[in-house]
């Protein structure tokens, strides 16, 4: 098992290794990588003088890669990370942004050339890395959720946060421990505030998609979608939520439950189908919590993220940007 890359002279080091694996392999010169001084972002010299000013993409969101780039000039600019998923990399590709990973995925435009690698696997190391501690399994995700998106919920008590997420008062002191450690949470007054929101915002809507969905009651059934007014036990999410918003247009229901939702059903006529339009996932927080109209706006994030498709990550970074960025 290799080392795992703990910062970004590793991650250039060995996306580097892999271009030029690729380029060796072709017959190619290979490319090198120039540090001119601290204050200037390294490049990458192609053998015919073409240079490529390097941007770190690790730490950040895939929906901002393709704003950074365009701010910076993004002919110019080659984005590399540990890994760019399928999806990250089909948006990158089609806003014309280069990129490489150490996966050994590639997208690069040179002296009118187009080089491409896709659907390398994300290396064994960064799966692992990705999920570590409590804070990130099911019920941790779940404490942060409700940390997140509840107002003030900070400066609860651990009592009235178990409350609220349905989680054990042991796991709240394991999970808020583990946050601070990891600076996550810092200490506030009487209560907490966030290291960096932004980023507990992106490695939610991560995790939730390797931890949290695969194990939610989820059925699928077949007929017309449904509105939500905030009385019915459904509440919109996904696809559903940014199509009342108007982010979007979608003939798919993607709905939350929460009590008994067979008079909804029988009323709409829905019937179970394996393949059918509509998906209804069992609510992992409370009855006690209530939603009106729709899931907060960083469910609806997760959820649009967490889908392999390309119209679904760009709806996603609307979601974002309108509704997520600038809450406190």
């Amino acid at each position: 098992m290799g080392k795992i890359m703990n910062n970004r002279q590793d991650i250039i080091s060995k996306a580097l290794d892999r271009l030029n694996g690729f380029l060796a392999e072709n017959g190619l010169p290979k490319a090198n990588c120039v540090h001119s001084s601290k204050e200037t972002l390294p490049t990458v010299e192609f053998n015919s003088g073409k240079r490529l000013f390097i941007l770190d993409a690790t730490a950040i969101p895939a929906t901002k890669i393709e704003e950074e780039c365009t701010l910076r000039g993004k002919e110019s600019i080659l984005a590399i990370a540990p890994f760019f998923p399928p999806t990250t990399a089909e948006l990158l590709g089609a806003a014309h942004v280069n990129y490489i990973d150490t996966a050994g995925n590639l997208l690069l435009r040179v002296n009118g050339n187009v080089l491409c690698v896709r659907n390398c696997p994300r290396p064994p190391e960064l799966i692992r890395r990705l999920t570590p501690g409590r804070c990130w399994n099911p019920q941790g995700l779940k404490v942060l959720f409700l940390l997140l998106t509840e107002k003030d919920a900070l400066n609860w008590t651990y009592r009235e946060i178990a409350a609220g997420c349905g989680a054990s008062l042991g796991t709240i002191n394991n999970v808020m421990r583990e946050a601070q450690e990891r600076g996550h949470l810092l200490k506030w007054g009487k209560g907490f505030r966030w290291g960096d929101r932004n980023r507990m915002i992106d490695l939610w809507a991560a995790n939730y998609a390797l931890q949290l969905l695969p194990r939610l009651e989820i059925t699928r059934y077949q007929g017309e979608p449904i509105p939500t007014d905030g009385k019915c036990p459904l509440i919109a999410g996904g696809e559903t939520a940014a199509a009342e918003a108007g982010l979007a247009g979608t003939t798919f229901g993607e709905y939350w439950r929460q009590g008994n939702i067979a008079p909804v059903i029988a009323k709409a006529r829905w019937r179970i189908a394996d393949d059918g339009n509509i998906t209804v996932k069992k609510a992992f927080w409370p009855e006690t919590r209530s939603f009106k109209g729709h899931v907060h706006w960083l469910l609806v994030y997760a959820d649009l993220l967490s889908k392999d498709d390309s119209r679904c990550q760009e709806i996603a970074a609307e979601v974002r940007a309108k509704y997520l960025e600038d809450e406190p």
